[in-house]
């Protein structure tokens, strides 16, 4: 690698960037902060890069390639290996938008990694938010241009974007009401998730898809368009272009709406500060580090998800503003292993990350750099996944 200058962070991305392809291997469990180093530091390599970032001076053009620092290395995690790919991005110093992408219209249309980055012709992309296989339903919160698309699911932790390009990570719940009528209030438990409650209402819109999940006929589905009743059902209905269908427990409805009443909703995110600031958000689990600190969130995950090494995918910040996304290849033995979710942390507290959580892993693990699929998958080209968490350049980000 190229020695680093003092004063230029334009010459520290690309000597990493030059040196993407190089791949190392110690059988100790080295800091990977060496990667982005010339020589021994107390400090990360994230770190170290931030610091040299504050004497950078601001540049009025876009540099597409060096925006995106990308990383490839091998491990070994306690005696087996594993390929890591790295990417850093620090969106305030370059200008690039951070958000999680579906790659189309309806968020059940599942995609490679690869043709969602292409769709959105973004510089980088990987795997995010875990999903239902049999239908390419999301499990979790997403947030796009300040609008809840789904919500979240557990109480797991999610990974937000504000407004001025800050980072934040945190457990979220939802709460909210809908009014059907002058009198009829009705608590909503969650938006475009395939879970339901016995004693509240799921809102689908028109982004779910063509149709409203199966039920059984012990819950009602309220087709609503143009803010008022169209009919209701004890079975999947159609859900209208720019309208919504409630499904939810049939006796709490039971001969009290009527045809054409009117019906609002409101939602509110839980904790507040995750309401008006939030640009784009997507959801995981379980934790990885948590202020500084290792911390591995086990709640409503099996022993077996969180102990066995496999593919993973990982997305953290550092306190500086730098984001940290890590994928780790795995199912292939002698060459790849995978990891466990204490190895996963292990590895992003190394990067510096003040916050990081896990994503989808397994078959769904994907990183594409430059329109290049840079990881490699458990299966050929990558598994199809519901969504990406991708790295837009300005000028496609305000298009």
């Amino acid at each position: 690698m190229k020695e680093l200058t003092e004063n230029s962070m334009t010459v520290v991305i690309l000597s990493i960037a030059l040196s993407a392809s190089i791949i190392c291997s110690s059988k100790a469990y080295t800091d990977l902060g060496e990667v982005f180093s010339t020589g021994p530091s107390n400090q990360t390599a994230v770190e170290q890069a931030e610091i040299r970032e504050r004497y950078v001076p601001p540049t009025r053009s876009f540099d597409r390639k060096n925006a995106v620092v990308h990383k490839k290395m091998k491990r070994w995690l306690n005696g087996k290996p594993a390929i890591v790919n790295i990417l850093v991005i620090n969106p305030k110093k370059s200008g690039v938008v951070v958000k999680p992408s579906f790659g189309s219209y309806f968020i059940n249309s599942v995609k490679s990694v690869k043709e969602i980055v292409n769709r959105e012709d973004a510089l980088a992309g990987i795997n995010a938010s875990y999903f239902k296989p049999d239908n390419g339903a999301p499990l979790g919160l997403a947030i796009l241009d300040g609008n809840i698309i789904t919500g979240p699911l557990y109480r797991r932790v999610s990974f937000g974007v504000t407004k001025d390009k800050e980072f934040k990570m945190g457990k979220v719940d939802i709460t909210g009401k809908i009014n059907i009528g002058e009198d009829l209030k009705l608590r909503l438990f969650n938006i475009n998730q395939p879970v339901f409650s016995k004693y509240a209402f799921t809102v689908y819109t028109d982004k779910w898809g063509k149709r409203t999940p199966i039920t059984s006929q012990h819950y009602s589905h309220i087709v609503v368009a143009h803010d008022k009743v169209q009919y209701i059902k004890n079975s999947s209905v159609p859900v209208p272009r720019g309208g919504y269908v409630l499904v939810g427990p049939h006796y709490l409805v039971a001969g009290k709406i009527k045809q054409h009443e009117r019906v609002d909703y409101s939602m509110t995110l839980i904790p507040d500060d995750w309401n008006d600031n939030i640009e784009y958000a997507i959801s995981g689990g379980p934790y990885l580090v948590k202020n500084g600190k290792i911390f591995i969130d086990k709640q409503k995950f099996t022993s077996n998800f969180l102990w066995t090494k496999a593919p993973r995918t990982a997305v953290g910040f550092t306190k500086g503003g730098s984001l940290v996304m890590v994928t780790i290849d795995g199912r292939q033995k002698g060459v790849t292993e995978g990891a466990t979710i204490t190895e996963l942390a292990k590895i992003m507290h190394e990067l510096g990350t003040y916050d990081a959580m896990n994503l989808d892993g397994g078959t769904s693990t994907q990183m594409v750099v430059n329109g290049k699929l840079v990881n490699y998958p458990s299966v050929k080209g990558g598994g199809r996944v519901t969504n990406a968490l991708v790295i837009v350049a300005p000028v496609f980000a305000a298009e």
